[in-house]
């Protein structure tokens, strides 16, 4: 039960040093991009729980993938009904077909990581991305961190090192 306390507070300083780095706001205008955000995340913590039973029950995370990229496709379509439809050049094309294929690789990556690692150490470890984000920011356009940016991302840094340590301790446990 403690080790279980020690990866959720992991989980709760990575979530602090999230919105320290984000800073989100919220004006009433955007009460409705608001809640499909929140939404989004606990739909996103349920699939991944999903993908968890899934690879208990020893689902193929090449299955698992494909089907999340049909229903996710089928979706898209879907909406893109609804928009307008723009040409693809070749430029685009490219770039697009670039992020398919990262895309691809990553949620293979994460599949087979919720499947057969810790799922709340992969969910801590997961914060990591808003750092990645936040560095490629810095090296592609130019953007500046202030203190309190460096200090949620020594957080996020620090929330991985404990859901690490504890996540082994329940292991020799």
């Amino acid at each position: 039960m403690q080790l279980r306390k020690g990866i959720m507070g992991a989980l709760v300083l990575g979530l602090i040093g999230v919105v320290l780095l984000l800073k989100p706001t919220f004006h009433a205008d955007q009460l409705v991009g608001g809640l499909i955000g929140l939404g989004s995340g606990v739909m996103a913590g349920m699939a991944y729980f999903s993908v968890r039973e899934l690879g208990a029950r020893g689902e193929p995370e090449m299955r698992t993938v494909f089907y999340f990229s049909l229903v996710s496709s089928v979706g898209a379509g879907a909406w893109l009904v609804f928009s307008d439809i723009h040409a693809i050049d070749l430029r685009s094309g490219l770039l697009l077909l670039g992020v398919a294929g990262f895309a691809t690789v990553a949620q293979l990556a994460m599949t087979r990581a919720y499947t057969r690692g810790k799922t709340l150490m992969s969910a801590a470890l997961a914060y990591s991305t808003v750092i990645f984000s936040s560095l490629f920011g810095m090296l592609f356009w130019g953007e500046t961190h202030d203190a309190s940016a460096w200090l949620a991302i020594a957080l996020i840094i620090l929330s991985g090192v404990a859901a690490s340590h504890f996540s082994r301790a329940s292991t020799s446990a």
